[in-house]
């Protein structure tokens, strides 16, 4: 049997880093290796990295018995097209969607064209799927899966995404192409799902769940020394939280001669619980700290439910610079901001002088609180999902129009990314070739929003 597996192309129009920068998708490594134990030649087609290239090639050079595609927000219309592309090619052939968008909201792919929609993926649902398209058709429902020939009906009980090893050979072409932020070639490694937190814009502990499940870390460590990438994205909700873990961690590379360079998610807390231990990362390869501050002020911390207020913030960047690690922060823009509202970030910027900052206008994504508190004011639909790409500014806001917003937002970008500090670390911390990629990412992300400042009504 064989399956070509796909991960779409992006939209040019929307607004979001994405067009140039981006990982290793993960989800279909962990899905082709899922299907090579049982059995299965298995061909990952990357259109985020071929983007030139069309699906009909590959169903003709390759002709696959079935079509697996990943999928984002941002990628219903793409995931559809394709879709219908393999259809075109043979009725017969069926399709399966998984990823992201799938594991949120199934509904976006209970279309004609599409015969599996994977809520969540384990090793017990892929073998069932596999069997029954090896069989032919089949009535029963499947844990986690929601079919075509039920009328995408499934009244049982979902599970989370099972763990699994990503089959990174699928995606060996590719992975020089592979990058985030100015590292590249780089490898994405997730160590741990689920979040203790429970921050009111955030979906990740909706989709993991909200108890922590750790990977065993000597596991983790032998999957990073077979990376041939020199720089590695841990990309768990606090790769910092457990300090014995992380401790482990530091022996095992130590043990096995392991030198590469990471980036991590870390919360505040996290950081302020174990200072001691930020030196011993950082000789390990820690270089960057993504943390998400969110807000300059206590109150709109508390309305988020973040557990840190503004002073822990000056405290866990200090803890960060006094050990050479980069503090990359992330902004949440309100819609309630005034002028000044937007003033008072980047002073905040100047206060904690992160080395590398970003922003994205509120998204009050459906699964979360905020999306009932926001309803009324979305300039956009639940089901407009090219516009959920926390880029575009979703919430109407309340103290300008929303083109005097998004020049607030113009002017913001220009002056994050062109204050001095930020300058002088990205030409030293990154090669010259990836700056200036970013450089030519930010123009066509700048673009964009002009196009939005002038067309937005």
């Amino acid at each position: 049997m064989k399956i070509l597996l796909v991960r779409p192309w992006v939209n040019k129009n929307i607004t979001t880093v994405k067009n140039y920068l981006f990982g290793e998708p993960m989800g279909l490594e962990c899905f082709s290796a899922l299907l090579k134990e049982n059995g299965v030649e298995v061909l990952l087609v990357d259109f985020m990295v071929e983007t030139k290239a069309a699906i009909e090639t590959y169903l003709e050079s390759f002709r696959p018995d079935a079509v697996g595609i990943t999928s984002q927000c941002t990628d219903v219309e793409n995931v559809k097209e394709i879709a219908k592309a393999v259809k075109l090619y043979s009725l017969a052939t069926p399709v399966l969607v998984g990823g992201v968008q799938a594991s949120c909201f199934p509904n976006a792919f209970f279309v004609p064209e599409v015969d599996y929609v994977f809520k969540s993926t384990t090793r017990q649902n892929v073998k069932e799927v596999l069997d029954e398209l090896k069989g032919g058709s089949n009535i029963e429902q499947i844990e986690g899966i929601y079919k075509k020939s039920l009328d995408y009906i499934n009244e049982g009980e979902f599970c989370y995404n099972e763990y699994v090893v990503p089959d990174r050979s699928s995606t060996e072409k590719y992975r020089k192409s592979y990058k985030y932020v100015g590292y590249q070639p780089c490898a994405i490694v997730q160590t741990s799902y689920g979040c203790r937190n429970r921050c009111t814009f955030c979906i990740r502990w909706k989709i993991e769940g909200g108890e922590l499940r750790e990977v065993p870390i000597e596991e983790i460590v032998d999957q990073i020394a077979a990376l041939s990438e020199p720089y590695v994205m841990i990309c768990d909700n606090d790769f910092l939280i457990n300090a014995s873990r992380l401790l482990s961690f530091c022996d095992l590379l130590e043990a096995k001669g392991v030198r590469k360079e990471f980036i991590c998610y870390g919360s505040v807390n996290s950081i302020l619980e174990k200072p001691e231990l930020m030196s011993r990362l950082r000789s390990n390869g820690l270089v960057a700290v993504i943390v998400g501050y969110e807000a300059f002020e206590d109150k709109q911390l508390s309305i988020y439910n973040k557990a840190s207020t503004i002073d822990d913030n000056e405290k866990a960047t200090k803890v960060l610079k006094a050990n050479g690690i980069a503090c990359w922060g992330s902004f949440i823009l309100h819609p309630d901001w005034t002028k000044k509202d937007f003033k008072k970030l980047l002073d905040y910027l100047d206060f904690l002088k992160p080395e590398l900052a970003t922003f994205s206008p509120l998204v009050p994504h459906p699964m979360t609180p905020l999306y009932e508190t926001y309803k009324d004011r979305l300039l956009y639909d639940a089901d407009d999902y090219d516009k959920w790409n926390f880029g575009d500014v979703l919430i109407r806001p309340s103290k300008m129009s929303l083109k005097a917003y998004y020049w607030e937002v113009l002017k913001l970008s220009l002056k994050i990314n062109g204050n001095l500090y930020s300058v002088k670390y990205t030409l030293k911390a990154f090669p010259i070739a990836n700056t200036l990629k970013m450089i030519t990412g930010f123009n066509t992300l700048f673009a964009i929003y002009i196009k939005n400042m002038l067309t937005r009504r």
